[in-house]
C-alpha cells in the first residue's frame, strides 16, 4: 500500500501539493513581514516593491472575499464559515476527481494537484485569518482611454485584481 503512494500519479500528488502549499504560505509570511503597511505609517499606499516597473509590483492586500473581491462586504459571521465550507468542498471534490484519473496520465495529475495545494494555502489563511493575502499586483498605465468596443480602459492605472501563489496554482 505505501508503495503504491509514491508511484505514477499519486508521486505527482505528493510532491506537487506540498510544494504549492509551502510556496504559497511562505510568500504570503513574507508579504506579510514585509510589505504590510505598519498602523501608523503616513503614505501605506506607497509600500510596495517594483519588479517590472510600470506593469508588476508586490503590494500588500488582504481579500476577506472569494475571486475578484465576491462577498467581501458580507457579514463576517456568514462569509468565513461560507468559504470555509466551499473551500472543504472543493478541496473534497478534487480529490475524488483526482483518485478517477487514469494512471497513465501525466499533465492532469499535475494540473489537478496545484488546483488543490491552492486550495489548500487559501483555506489556510481563512482558517487562520478569516481571510486571504494577496501581493502580486499587475497593472498597465495609459495617458488616455482606451476604447477596446466592449470595455473602455480609464486613463491611469488598470489593474488585475491583486493576487497570491495560491491562485496562481490554481489558474
Amino acid at each position: 500500500m505505501a508503495g503504491t503512494l509514491f508511484k505514477g500519479k499519486n508521486l505527482i500528488l505528493v510532491i506537487t501539493v506540498p510544494i504549492a502549499v509551502l510556496a504559497d504560505q511562505i510568500t504570503k509570511f513574507l508579504a506579510i513581514a514585509y510589505l504590510k503597511p505598519l498602523v501608523a505609517e503616513t503614505f501605506p499606499a506607497d509600500r510596495y516593491v517594483s519588479v517590472v516597473d510600470g506593469f508588476w509590483r508586490f503590494k500588500y492586500a488582504e481579500n476577506a472575499g472569494a475571486a475578484f473581491g465576491l462577498f467581501r462586504d458580507s457579514p463576517a459571521a456568514f462569509r468565513i464559515p461560507f468559504f470555509i465550507l466551499v473551500s472543504l468542498l472543493a478541496v473534497g471534490f478534487i480529490v475524488w476527481f483526482y483518485r478517477k484519473i487514469e494512471p497513465d496520465k501525466r499533465l492532469l495529475p499535475l494540473s489537478v494537484s496545484l488546483v488543490l495545494g491552492g486550495a489548500v494555502g487559501n483555506l489556510i489563511d481563512r482558517l487562520y485569518m478569516g481571510k486571504v493575502v494577496d501581493f502580486i499586483d499587475w497593472y498597465f498605465t495609459l495617458d488616455s482611454p482606451l476604447n477596446l468596443w466592449l470595455y473602455t480602459f480609464r486613463a491611469g492605472e488598470n489593474h488585475w485584481p491583486t493576487f497570491n501563489v495560491a491562485d496562481a496554482a490554481i489558474t
